[in-house]
């Protein structure tokens, strides 16, 4: 969602050949503000097309389907920031995000927030049928922010992990919190504490590999 790196839009790749692979018929709704000489060949991350593509989402969903919502962009504490064009726009709040994500709270659904301070957005968020996946807690930023790489730490730790689609939802989460913790350690910078949330009725799924849970169910 936000203009300024180009990791942004690059993790939304990262996670759709993760999907890919696990299931080439996945429906992938993609939005992304490119940086310079970046792709713009999708339509733009603003909070309209973003409350567009949530509604459509509810509209279409179906108990069960499966729904992975990625969002990557930098973050002030309480708030995902969106900058397209490098003109900034008005940003997604807990109260945004969590009425976009209600009528989908039948439907087994995924949230993660790469973003710093991402971990404030859990409570809000929270509900039986969803696991939550943040970057860090709610008081702390990710190493690396300026994102002068290819992706952005934790999306990375989490798409780019070998085997992924053979772990659990939980397991996956552990694996690319461990990751984390030793690259901050190498580096010698604070924790930024990954969370995640399982929901009561998510933890049955969340426990399945990732690539069981991603092949929802055929119609009977």
């Amino acid at each position: 969602m936000h203009s300024q790196s180009k990791v942004f839009r690059n993790d939304v790749l990262l996670a759709e050949k993760l999907v890919k692979d696990i299931d080439p018929n996945a429906l992938m709704l993609k939005l992304a503000n490119p940086a310079r000489d970046q792709s713009a060949d999708w339509p733009q991350a603003t909070p309209e097309n973003f409350a567009l593509v949530m509604s459509k989402m509810a509209e279409v969903a179906r108990p069960r389907d499966r729904v992975l919502l990625l969002i990557s962009t930098h973050s002030n504490p309480g708030l995902l920031n969106i900058n397209a064009g490098g003109k900034h726009l008005p940003p997604l709040t807990p109260q945004i995000l969590s009425n976009a994500l209600a009528p989908l709270n039948d439907v087994p659904t995924l949230v993660v927030l790469s973003a710093c301070y991402s971990g404030a957005f859990i409570e809000p968020l929270k509900a039986p049928n969803r696991v939550l996946l943040t970057a860090t807690d709610a008081r702390r930023t990710t190493f690396n922010c300026q994102y002068k790489g290819d992706h952005t730490p934790f999306a990375e730790a989490l798409f780019g992990q070998t085997g992924a689609e053979n772990r659990s939802v939980t397991d996956w989460m552990g694996e690319a919190q461990k990751s984390i913790a030793a690259q901050e350690r190498r580096r010698k910078v604070p924790a930024s504490q990954p969370r995640i949330f399982v929901g009561d009725e998510a933890k049955a799924w969340a426990n399945q590999p990732l690539k069981n849970w991603l092949q929802a169910p055929k119609a009977p």
